[in-house]
């Protein structure tokens, strides 16, 4: 990705953050990147590909951070710890890039086809659920229910969080928390 295409995208996250999807011209995002629309269109020829691009960029940045140092050798519960605060760390420290993210996710906006891709990049996930199913660690539940009971409890907490404006010690000892409750919700 070349340096426009970057502008382009950042400009694109700020504005669709600030003003919303619908009420974002393409004209106003090649403006807030200092191009002119004609070049925008060279980069993306329609702005669903923009979308598209933009949400690529959040969910690489997000797995990026989450998988930052990953312990490939500890358990099934290092793991699981390990995201759990990689996860609300990056979500406190990035609150606009976290709710567009959430937005674009709960739209209809993003095609199924970078979905896809970018679920793909998810496979230590996959890979963590198989393991702990061996370790005999999990409850008898399906994946996509595990799922959606860690996205609440994550939510919870970084709103948790947020609104109380934790920080340091005070902000650890809540991460650390709604670990073991989300962990002890989970396992056998």
């Amino acid at each position: 990705m070349n340096d426009k295409q970057k502008q382009l995208i950042e400009a694109a996250i700020v504005l669709f953050a600030k003003e919303g999807f619908w009420n974002t011209p393409t004209s106003r995002i090649a403006k807030q990147a200092g191009v002119g629309t004609g070049t925008l269109f060279n980069y993306f020829e329609s702005k669903a590909v923009l979308i598209d691009a933009v949400y690529a960029q959040l969910k690489q940045e997000f797995i990026g951070y989450i998988l930052s140092d990953y312990p490939e050798d500890g358990s099934a519960k290092t793991k699981f710890e390990h995201i759990w605060f990689r996860y609300i760390d990056w979500s406190i420290y990035n609150p606009v890039r976290r709710n567009l993210l959430i937005q674009l996710r709960l739209s209809d906006l993003v095609s199924k086809e970078e979905q896809q891709r970018q679920e793909e990049r998810l496979i230590a996930m996959a890979e963590l659920v198989d393991q702990a199913i061996q370790e005999d660690v999990l409850i008898d539940i399906p994946i996509t229910y595990l799922g959606e009971i860690f996205q609440a409890q994550i939510d919870a907490a970084v709103r948790y969080a947020t609104s109380n404006e934790l920080t340091d010690m005070e902000l650890a000892r809540h991460i650390t928390q709604g670990f073991e409750i989300f962990w002890r919700s989970i396992t056998k």
